[in-house]
């Protein structure tokens, strides 16, 4: 790997050390590596302040807090709603980036870019789609990846901080695999 010195302001270089002090990283090579990971991971680089683009999207920050306040009072349905019309803007991200969302190969890719917006850290396997500390409702979440991803799901009630999808089809599939295994 390369070697490249860069002085750095006396404020930023305590800000580091305070990170190392505390334990979050070992060293600032590490810091400096990672600060520079998210920097491209967002493209803050495209950024013109203070306007905030990320993955070509412009962005802003809310609280979660701020959601929740802003989602109070909508029914289930309202959210489900809310969800398939948001989705909208994963399609039109999908489309510039020549993703093609309806087909289950790229559904990784789709939801890389929502974990890249901070939305949840999401896993996804044949049967389902899991997101650990999400960022919005789950009746949004279930609306905005059906529509999304043009497939049918189905909530699995949990009681952490995380929500669970099934595919539908894809449950069905298995399901009739298993039994012709069986028989």
């Amino acid at each position: 790997m390369p070697v490249t010195t860069v002085d750095i302001p006396s404020d930023l270089l305590a800000f580091i050390d305070n990170i190392i002090h505390a334990g979050s990283a070992r060293n600032r090579r590490e810091i400096i590596v990672r600060a520079l990971e998210v920097f491209a991971k967002l493209d803050a680089h495209t950024w013109d302040d203070p306007i905030i683009y990320i993955g070509g999207i412009r962005g802003g920050f809310f609280s979660k807090g701020s959601v929740r306040e802003i989602l109070s009072g909508m029914s289930e349905e309202e959210l489900y709603d809310l969800g398939k019309r948001m989705s909208k803007s994963l399609k039109d991200l999908s489309i510039q980036r020549h993703i093609d969302l309806s087909r289950p190969e790229n559904h990784k890719a789709a939801l890389q870019m929502l974990e890249d917006f901070g939305w949840g850290k999401f896993t996804i396997d044949e049967r389902r789609i899991t997101i650990t500390a999400p960022f919005l409702p789950s009746a949004v979440f279930c609306g905005y990846l059906e529509n999304a991803l043009s497939i049918p799901l189905n909530k699995i009630e949990t009681s952490e901080d995380m929500d669970v999808f099934e595919r539908i089809m894809e449950v069905k599939k298995v399901e009739l695999k298993e039994k012709q295994n069986n028989d």
